[in-house]
């Protein structure tokens, strides 16, 4: 791949929302994508993460556990997701610290849902300005919201797509911190929140570690 030609697209796209070039950040290089899931893992983590947003929203956790369960599907739920699966069933105590800490950070993973959706081709476009629909679109994935109707016929998108897309969100996502810890220029449309989770998911794709142990660097 050209990476030279996807950064300066990716530069381009900056300027929509007066970001400039980030000419200090390194290009990505083949090694970076020498790996890759497959689409089942992608769903996998999606339903995943779609059981922990319905923990966050109050579900049954005894029916969370009995979906995650019958679908094995307990083995792709993150640490902190799991940590407040065990909260809830009484198997573990978190405090009201890590308590609202962990339902913060999992209200936020519904981005890194739109974005692991739009990997297998169920989103169209993830607007940085625009945070995730407000319709049910996981439904896109598991119709009635079940995981044991998840479609099977799901591919990811081709490998450039993905790069392009995550080459970008890279490029935002450094200039999100260069905002926060330098006050450096920011568009006040794009939840630094929405751009983490989104290139969170993107890197998972790419790495073979645990979700928590994705490297975000930049």
């Amino acid at each position: 791949m050209d990476y030279v030609a996807i950064r300066e697209r990716s530069v381009r796209r900056l300027a929509r929302w007066k970001l400039p070039d980030p000419g200090v950040l390194p290009l990505h290089c083949d090694d970076d994508f020498a790996w890759v899931r497959d689409a089942h893992a992608v769903a996998a983590r999606c339903h995943a993460i779609a059981a922990a947003l319905a923990l966050q929203h109050q579900a049954p956790h005894e029916r969370i556990r009995r979906a995650l369960r019958d679908n094995d599907l307990e083995r792709w739920i993150a640490d902190r997701e799991a940590r407040l699966l065990l909260h809830l069933e009484g198997e573990i105590e978190l405090d009201a610290e890590e308590l609202h800490r962990t339902t913060v950070e999992i209200s936020w993973r519904e981005e890194a849902l739109w974005a692991l959706m739009w990997s297998v081709e169920l989103v169209d476009d993830m607007p940085p300005d625009e945070l995730c629909g407000r319709d049910p679109f996981y439904e896109r994935l598991a119709p009635d919201m079940d995981p044991a109707k998840g479609r099977t016929d799901v591919v990811l998108r081709p490998l450039p797509e993905i790069v392009a897309m995550l080459d970008f969100y890279y490029c935002l996502h450094w200039h999100a911190r260069n905002a926060q810890y330098h006050g450096n220029a920011w568009h006040p449309k794009i939840a630094p929140g929405s751009v983490l989770e989104r290139r969170h998911a993107l890197e998972w794709l790419f790495q073979d570690v645990p979700w928590e142990d994705v490297d975000l660097g930049t």
